[in-house]
């Protein structure tokens, strides 16, 4: 029961997570550099979705394997 219902917040997260990087920033379309050669320059829109989906779901795995380890 516990994990499902961090399942349904995971995906509920991060779909929120997709609607707000394109609705927050005024111009979600702006392309951030690449600091290495290596690299490709991605739009803003992509780093939030990266960035704050993969912290998203660290933070509540955190979360669920306290949790878990609890009871």
């Amino acid at each position: 029961m516990l994990e499902n219902i961090f399942k349904i917040l995971g995906v509920i997260g991060f779909i929120a997570i997709c609607m707000m990087a394109f609705v927050i920033p005024s111009n979600p379309y702006e392309i951030i550099p690449s600091y290495t050669y290596m690299g490709f320059d991605k739009p803003l829109w992509l780093c939030i979705i990266l960035g704050g989906g993969f912290l998203y779901l660290i933070i509540l795995y955190s979360i669920y394997d306290f949790i878990n380890k609890r009871i």
